[in-house]
């Protein structure tokens, strides 16, 4: 650490930096004596001969003063390059763009949803949206972790590959904003995906390699992120031969509560439970559960005699607190007496992943495996899955400690792979608060909250023109900017067609049984489709869209 003008400086280029440009202010002054200055001014005109093990590239964060111009010789070598061969393209009657050549490959794979994109080949909107991802997306993502860290310039490169395979997919026209293309088609800027990306390998790496640990620590900084303590990656190294697989009993899950009327499903439930508890009616039940909500997240485990809960991190999954209440009902088992229980739990997924022992997965698994193989030779211990809200007392009494438990979650470490969800709903907030800034956008008006656009029809003709009144930008209202057409006396808009135009009052009431609503009621809600194609080709606008 080194302290300048009484501030700390902790990172390795930023001392470089201070202790370079210290060095040149001082050997820059004139308070020396003659003999020293001319040896100065002597060494000063010879090359330096800069050579290093690890390349800086050209956008490194040392600056080092005079010691840039030795940094950026390989740059200035590239670059030379670049324009010796931009000179020979254009000599020779071609053109060459650095910015084109990069986005080359991913423009080639465009030209697959160009012809696909055609209203005549049928091909729906998540159709499109999916090869979109597969063909063009994907390329985009792959080393996003190394050229992340590239400056803005550069990367702004790759957003118009991002907004032209988002416009053939959605067919908007150029004039629609980016921002709309982003909410209707439900997919981030590239600069939060690359965020994303950052944030997950970062938590998935065993080292922090200084340059890529301070880029993130500035990203959650920015994000006002509350990591907490993180759980270590624990692998069993209990042999497949010592390992004992529990006994889960999954009878009850086979009765889909989906499927099952909800006047029948609970007495269905609880008949099937009681017949169970007469089954296993000398074993000691136990009953555990997790709850998560937007301020809370906790467990408990509930029996006999005994009710223990445990308040976890906020960032905790639903899962995790699940595991957890698993753990600490195995722990309380190991203090009693008694040789036969059975737990209870309504969380499907735990339960599975105990049978399959993925303990590698997640920390508490591998805590649940040494637990159970050291109490079940001693203690007859099984597991069965009841549902949830099913009328089982003991399953309700677990609920409600659940959502009560207090105590410090801080000490309480969380795996990583919950990390990446909490994060991942953080840069969401941070995609909405953008998105909430856009308040003359005419698709917020529309859909002020993201959420996953349900097709209007299975017909792709009749999608496109239902995402174009959405996005509020057609060929009826800014075909003046297509074309480059003078603007029309009148300045129609979809909100004008649809909801204000007083001409078309009496069929508006005659379609929607009304004439006082909004362009969010009409745009909003995929099943009004039918009527607002009827109402456009009755006011022979729908060939115009």
């Amino acid at each position: 650490m080194l302290v300048c003008n009484g501030v700390s400086i902790n990172t390795i280029p930023e001392i470089a930096n201070t202790l370079a440009e210290t060095f040149a202010k001082t050997s820059s002054c004139d308070n020396y004596t003659p003999a020293f200055q001319a040896l100065k001014r002597r060494e000063e005109r010879v090359k330096l001969n800069f050579s290093s093990s690890n390349e800086e590239g050209y956008n490194s964060p040392l600056t080092l003063l005079e010691l840039r111009v030795a940094l950026h010789r390989s740059e200035r070598q590239i670059q030379t390059t670049i324009n010796n061969f931009t000179k020979w393209a254009e000599q020779n009657g071609f053109v060459f763009s650095t910015e084109k050549t990069i986005s080359n490959q991913k423009c080639q794979a465009l030209n697959i949803l160009k012809v696909l994109a055609n209203t005549c080949w049928e091909a729906d909107l998540t159709s499109l949206l999916r090869l979109y991802r597969a063909l063009i997306r994907s390329k985009l993502d792959y080393g996003s972790v190394v050229y992340s860290s590239a400056c803005k310039s550069l990367l702004k490169i790759l957003d118009p590959v991002h907004h032209q395979g988002l416009r053939l997919c959605l067919g908007a026209f150029r004039t629609s904003p980016v921002e709309s293309l982003y909410a209707e088609a439900y997919e981030p800027p590239l600069d939060l995906r690359r965020n994303l990306y950052d944030f997950k390998s970062h938590r998935s790496s065993l080292t922090y390699s200084q340059p890529f640990h301070f880029r993130i620590r500035d990203l959650i900084t920015d994000l006002n992120l509350n990591i907490g303590r993180i759980a270590l990656c624990k692998i069993s190294e209990m042999p497949p031969s010592k390992v004992i697989y529990p006994k889960v009993d999954f009878t009850l899950s086979c009765y889909s509560k989906a499927c099952t009327p909800v006047s029948t499903y609970r007495t269905l439930y609880l008949e099937h439970y009681l017949e169970h508890r007469e089954l296993f009616c000398d074993y000691e039940p136990i009953f555990t559960d997790g709850s998560k909500s937007e301020s809370h997240v906790g467990s408990a485990v509930v029996s006999l005699s005994t009710v223990i809960t445990d308040a976890l991190p906020i960032s905790a999954s639903i899962y995790t607190a699940e595991l957890h209440a698993l753990r600490i009902a195995i722990e309380h088992i190991s203090l009693s007496r008694g040789k036969k229980f059975i737990i209870y739990t309504d969380s499907l997924s735990a339960l599975q992943s105990i049978v399959s022992l993925h303990s590698s997965s997640h920390p508490i698994l591998v805590d649940i495996t040494y637990a159970l193989a050291n109490h079940l030779k001693k203690k007859d211990i099984r597991f069965c899955w009841i549902p949830r809200h099913s009328g089982i007392t003991g399953n309700e009494l677990a609920d409600t400690a659940a959502r009560s438990a207090t105590g410090s979650s801080e000490r309480f470490p969380i795996p990583h792979s919950d990390l990446k969800a909490c994060f991942r709903q953080k840069l969401q907030s941070v995609w909405q608060s953008n998105w909430d800034q856009q308040t003359e956008n005419k698709l917020y008006s529309v859909m002020p909250v993201f959420a996953p656009t349900v097709p209007s029809s299975s017909n792709h003709r009749e999608q496109v023109i239902w995402t174009r009144l959405r996005l509020g930008h057609t060929r009826l209202t800014h075909r003046h900017l297509l074309f480059g057409e003078p603007p029309p006396y009148c300045e129609i808009s979809v909100k004008h067609i649809l909801c204000d135009c007083p001409h078309s009052n009496h069929l508006r009431h005659r379609l929607f049984n009304s004439v006082d609503f909004t362009i969010s009621s009409i745009l909003n809600n995929s099943t009004n489709s039918s009527f607002v194609f009827k109402f456009l080709s009755i006011k022979g606008f729908i060939h115009h869209i």
